[in-house]
């Protein structure tokens, strides 16, 4: 039984290298919320997922039938869906509750598929496209773009350009940047973003602010993330917190647009914080 004693010091060892290992580290992500998860349970349930599709995948001939035959097997055969009903739910971005209730949201369910499906030999990777994560198999062929909320359905380029006029509002046109493999630091970033969203919306400052924390774990160097952070220290009064956050923003990015608000915040923190010592 592989239960976490400090996740947070674990996830910060994890990603300080490369590779990252992906599931294990969503995993630990989610041990802070259920600080009794058994991380190594988890992982050997996506690798029973992986050993029972093998026969049935195997079977395709080629990238695109593997692909077919993989998604038929987890939402069809074993039920994994996007939850429509309740996206805004934070156990859609945990892996654990994702395995336990087959519901997710793109990118975990996105996660599910690249770890299971490399499990088989299939050459995925994660696509950070806007607003809705995707999956692309890659091969001597070419690409295929794959989208696990909608049951692994395989997407074209009008598609594709169909959903970003929706994004946008207007016709877009699709750069190569758009469909761009990402890596597990990317993904586990973007897992954070929306948990941090989730967390700020209905005001929970601590797990919002815990969010915060690992991204800049992540990248130290993330600067929307370093102002947030700052900006919530204040409000939750830790003002040493916040002027550290302000003053390392400004070192990073002394020419920053938001780097004249930075200062006041830092003249105003250095007053309170010599006000409280």
């Amino acid at each position: 039984m592989a239960v976490s004693t400090d996740p947070r010091r674990d996830f910060t060892s994890m990603t300080a290298r490369e590779p990252i290992p992906l599931a294990r580290c969503a995993l630990l992500i989610a041990c802070e919320e259920y600080p009794h998860l058994d991380i190594d349970h988890y992982l050997d349930r996506i690798a029973a997922l992986a050993r029972e599709a093998e026969p049935l995948v195997r079977g395709g001939d080629n990238t695109v039938e593997q692909v077919q035959l993989l998604s038929e097997f987890l939402f069809v055969q074993k039920g994994f869906e996007g939850n429509r009903d309740a996206f805004g739910d934070p156990r859609n971005s945990f892996l654990n509750e994702v395995i336990d209730r087959r519901l997710g949201i793109p990118i975990t369910l996105s996660v599910i598929y690249l770890e299971v499906g490399r499990r088989l030999g299939l050459n995925l990777h994660g696509v950070s496209f806007p607003a809705h994560f995707l999956v692309k198999a890659v091969d001597d062929r070419g690409e295929l773009i794959i989208d696990p909320f909608n049951s692994g359905a395989i997407i074209g380029l009008d598609e594709i350009r169909a959903r970003l006029a929706q994004i946008y509002n207007q016709p877009v046109e699709v750069h190569p940047a758009m469909l761009k493999a990402v890596g597990a630091r990317s993904i586990l970033t973007r897992m954070l973003r929306n948990l941090k969203g989730i967390y700020a919306s209905g005001a929970d400052w601590p797990r919002t602010l815990a969010a915060l924390d690992r991204i800049l774990i992540l990248d130290p160097r993330a600067l929307d993330e370093m102002l947030e952070r700052a900006a919530l220290y204040e409000r939750m009064e830790c003002f040493s917190a916040a002027l550290g956050d302000f003053q390392s923003f400004l070192s990073i990015a002394p020419d920053h647009p938001h780097a004249d608000g930075a200062r006041e915040s830092v003249m105003r923190l250095m007053r309170q914080v010599a006000r409280i010592n």
